[in-house]
């Protein structure tokens, strides 16, 4: 990506930061009292859903800077596209799941909140592309963040998965994989290892997409916790051995 700081339709890294950090609260709002309109909840249910969903954003907030910031350094000023506030919305989906899986024994329509709110998240990581390729609006910021909250989508629903009892605790590798491929990368490059680029693959966004479909399924009340668990371990298996295999490669192996 080209452009200097002073090009037009570009920001600083603190305007970035500000205007992600402002789409994030205005979007978080309207989503709390979306899902708090018509419920009659007790204080301390609302309290432990207020605490799901703060300590998921203060984890986003993060993510947010950190993104931004490493972005900046690398390819330079970016622009805050519709496409990027997309995917920043995507975090505030997660932040309503993260509130709703706090409530203990949830009741009524709600026991089908954590199942379709990990699917809008889910679905809006389809969005967010069709509109950055729609406004000719892709920028490396974007595919960071969407990189990003992917991984952070998988994790929540992952563990939501495991805690509900609709998968096995094995099934949390498939929500740590990522961070742990990052991890072993970085401390390769730390020890002066070579890291080779990771090839492109058709089957990784197969198999990524087939573990959104398993947990999505994992979070309703059907099909239910036995066939989900069958349902996630089958889909667990090639996932990892795939993400084996990616670590392979990057790791020159066989050398």
């Amino acid at each position: 990506m080209t452009g200097g700081a002073d090009s037009p339709g570009y920001s600083s890294p603190t305007t970035i930061r500000r205007r992600s950090v402002a789409a994030v609260v205005v979007g978080l709002v309207g989503s709390v009292a979306l899902v708090a309109v018509g419920s009659y909840w007790s204080a301390q249910a609302t309290g432990r859903f207020l605490v799901g969903v703060g300590v998921m954003l203060a984890v986003e907030v993060l993510i947010v800077r950190r993104t931004i910031e490493v972005t900046h350094r690398r390819a330079g000023p970016q622009r805050l596209t519709l496409a990027t506030v997309v995917t920043i919305h995507r975090g505030v989906v997660l932040a309503v799941l993260a509130g709703v899986l706090a409530l203990e024994n949830p009741t009524g329509t709600l026991v089908w909140a954590p199942g379709v709110l990990f699917a809008l998240a889910a679905s809006l990581d389809a969005v967010d592309g069709a509109v950055a390729r729609a406004t000719d609006a892709v920028t490396e910021l974007g595919d960071r963040l969407d990189v990003e909250l992917d991984a952070l989508t998988v994790l929540a629903g992952a563990t939501a998965a495991v805690v509900a009892g609709s998968a096995p605790i094995a099934f949390l590798a498939v929500g740590l994989a990522r961070y742990c491929f990052v991890v072993g990368t970085w401390l390769r490059r730390r020890r002066g290892l070579p890291v080779a680029p990771l090839p492109p693959s058709q089957g990784r966004r197969l198999l990524g997409a087939a573990a959104m479909v398993a947990i999505c399924l994992a979070l309703l009340p059907v099909p239910g916790p036995r066939p989900s668990w069958y349902l996630t371990t089958a889909v667990m298996v090639p996932f990892l051995l795939n993400f084996g295999r990616d670590w392979l490669a990057v790791s020159r192996y066989p050398s």
